[in-house]
């Protein structure tokens, strides 16, 4: 009886192996830039995401477990490219005595994985640190030094170091990435690592991310690193968004900006909604604002969403109107359907058509990388240019070639979520393995 080959990456010019990588945010992204010879691979661990990476299509390596395989790994071996957001919540909690713990723990365990030149000094070290990880207990700790380890044996073990690295997260591990910066410009990348803000970038959405983005250039390691400029208008509170260039009925939602460098207005809600929401509405999110829980923040659907977490689902959505003294009316029995899965995939700029599967499409949704960011970091970190305008156009209208499940009921008139999720359960996970899922990754 023979057995089908495991997944592999084909070599390409731009080859990525994508590090935890969710349901697939950048690989989306790497999917719409093929023709620019970029393929990829993720590694992902929770069974739940899988199906959809499997339901769109994405290429994901048979072994769930980032800490399982490595660069030398024959489904990985051809990839000149390593991207990642590994989980860092263990210490990404600003204040937190644990948090600035871990934060100290990961900056000095990452330092004892630079500097190696031989095979033997790295692996003794990463014997010593990955024990010490182990023990901590927070395991999720030593996630975020596994992308180090790879860039660290394609360099020693392979013989062939990642063309390119970039790394996102959360703003709060951007200590982390300006402390691998200056490890990994001893390791002959130029690299820097900044916040960017994906309303910046024409999603319909606040969120910071801090992004490192590294190229392998021996003897120029501090030559300047190009990162993405911003298209769109920064979004805050109060702020009055810029008139129209264009009023989307083209379907070019998220359109370039303009000659001359000047940017496009930021996109709404309602912009990215307009298919299923026809008149105005607020959001009331299920986060207090101002560090008051019961002060729930509000937006516009004129305005971008505020971040969208794994609990979207819990934010309720009002028809937008004002009593005669100007004050926003809410009220219980006026409330809308909640947003659906397809909705909030399309606030993090996913296409209308993603097929999200499982029970925690939710989490799935907040944890991701919003793809139209992925675009344009991409382009800028390979190509070193902005992403091509006929790009935003083919992930609008991407749809996965099959359908390989049933879809997953999304009706907006569906209660918030709450059944768990389809995967592995915690405590059957390695040590040093891939996460359980986060809010907000």
């Amino acid at each position: 009886m023979t057995h089908p080959s495991p997944p592999s990456l084909p070599s390409a010019k731009f080859g990525i192996v994508d590090l935890f990588a969710g349901p697939g945010g950048l690989d989306i992204a790497a999917t719409i830039m093929k023709d620019e010879g970029v393929e990829s691979i993720g590694v992902e661990w929770d069974d739940a995401t899988r199906a959809t990476r499997a339901a769109a299509g994405l290429l994901t390596t048979e072994v769930k477990d980032v800490a399982a395989l490595g660069p030398c790994d024959p489904s990985v071996v051809e990839a000149t490219v390593l991207t990642g957001g590994p989980p860092c919540q263990s210490f990404s909690v600003a204040g937190s005595r644990k948090g600035h713990q871990a934060l100290d723990d990961v900056l000095r365990l990452a330092t004892r994985l630079a500097d190696h030149e031989t095979e033997a000094s790295f692996d003794a070290a990463w014997k010593e640190v990955k024990a010490e990880t182990d023990a901590m207990s927070d395991d999720r700790t030593g996630f975020v030094l596994q992308p180090l380890r790879w860039i660290m044996e394609a360099k020693l073990k392979r013989g062939k170091p990642y063309e390119v690295v970039v790394l996102e997260q959360v703003q709060t591990v951007m200590p982390v990435w300006q402390h691998f910066v200056e490890i990994l410009r001893r390791t002959g990348y130029a690299a820097e690592a900044h916040m960017l803000h994906t309303e910046d970038f024409g999603v319909p959405q606040t969120r910071r991310r801090a992004v490192l983005i590294a190229q392998f250039d021996p003897g120029n390691e501090q030559r300047k690193v190009m990162f993405p400029e911003a298209t769109h208008q920064r979004y805050r509170k109060g702020a009055k968004r810029l008139s129209p260039v264009h009023d989307h009925r083209d379907g070019s939602l998220f359109r370039a900006s303009r000659s001359g460098g000047d940017v496009e207005p930021w996109v709404s809600m309602g912009d990215a909604l307009r298919a299923t929401r026809t008149a105005d509405f607020v959001m009331v999110s299920n986060y207090g604002s101002g560090g008051d829980p019961k002060n729930r923040g509000r937006r516009e659907s004129g305005e971008p969403a505020p971040t969208i977490t794994g609990k979207v689902r819990r934010n309720r959505l009002y028809p937008l109107k004002w009593d005669r003294s100007g004050e926003l009316v809410i009220r219980a029995e006026d409330e809308l359907d909640r947003l659906s899965f397809e909705e909030a995939g399309l606030l993090q700029s996913f296409p209308a058509e993603y097929p999200w599967r499982s029970t925690d499409v939710a989490q799935q949704i907040g944890n991701a990388i919003p793809p139209r960011l992925s675009l344009h970091i991409l382009s800028m970190a390979l190509l070193r240019e902005p992403p091509q305008e006929k790009w935003y156009t083919l992930l609008k209208e991407w749809r996965p070639q099959e359908e390989l499940a049933p879809p997953v009921a999304a009706r907006r008139s569906a209660p918030p979520q709450t059944s768990p999720a389809a995967a592995s359960p915690a405590s059957g996970r390695p040590r040093t393995g891939a996460p359980a899922k986060i809010s907000a990754k």
